[in-house]
């Protein structure tokens, strides 16, 4: 089993490769409060590196910018907005 640390960097090279061709660049929220792991998956929060930097919200990304990373095999994928909402990965509501 990865450890939240493991499953973070994974997570950020996935999202880097992932948006390369993207017109905003974007990154992992550095807040303990966007990391989450339940059951056998680790869960983290993406956005713009610029709503990072500033919270400015004309920067935002809108969508679920949320990424899953499984514990074991370390298979990485973006959720849907209803799997957000569904698993709530950060206790949000």
């Amino acid at each position: 089993m990865y450890s939240m640390e493991q499953a973070e960097r994974i997570a950020a090279d996935y999202i880097r490769q992932l948006t390369a061709d993207w017109d905003n660049e974007v990154a992992m929220f550095p807040e303990e409060e966007c990391k989450a792991q339940k059951g056998e998956f680790f869960y983290f929060a993406f956005q713009s590196a610029k709503y990072i930097d500033t919270r400015d919200r004309k920067y935002f990304l809108y969508g679920p910018c949320q990424v899953s990373v499984h514990g074991t095999t370390g298979e990485c994928r973006l959720l849907s907005i209803h799997e957000s909402y569904a698993i709530d990965p950060f206790d949000a509501r």
